[in-house]
């Protein structure tokens, strides 16, 4: 699918989820670029910026520390290569309940816009989607965070 046709869908029918950072390229930090740039981000199908929701996640984050992928799942270990090599997949991959202690959520790696980034650069610690989670049918793509100056313009 064509990028802008993927941007289009998502917009159209994916929901705005709240995504908490747990590893991104250094340079987002930064005023300068760097050529690519990544966030590894977990989140649920909730636009929740509350401090119980990101200590959700970030409890989600510190579970994949000592993470241990079951064989027989691709997906896991799909999850495990990533975390592993601190390398990018194209999936959008759920994260087994054991992990998140009966929790639905997702890990994702995805660009980061810096035009959508206040100042340019990474100021907190979660960003927001626009997601489709439909069955195997699942995308992701960074979104405005709501209370910047141009959301919705």
């Amino acid at each position: 699918m064509v990028e802008g046709q993927r941007e289009k869908r998502l917009q159209r029918d994916g929901r705005t989820v709240v995504a908490r950072i747990i590893l991104a390229n250094t340079s987002l930090y930064d005023a300068k670029p760097a050529a690519f740039e990544f966030a590894f981000v977990l989140f649920t199908r909730d636009a929740d910026t509350s401090e119980e929701h990101l200590a959700l996640l970030e409890r989600v984050a510190e579970n994949l520390k000592a993470f241990e992928p079951n064989d027989a799942d691709p997906a896991e270990k799909k999850l495990a290569w990533a975390l592993e090599t601190q390398r990018t997949t194209g999936d959008v991959i759920r994260i087994p309940e054991r992990v998140t202690d009966g929790h639905e959520v997702y890990f994702a790696s995805t660009p980061v816009k810096r035009r959508m980034l206040p100042h340019g650069r990474l100021t907190r610690d979660h960003l927001f989607l626009r997601v489709i989670l439909d069955g195997d049918r699942r995308d992701v793509s960074m979104t405005e965070y709501p209370d910047s100056p141009t959301a919705g313009a």
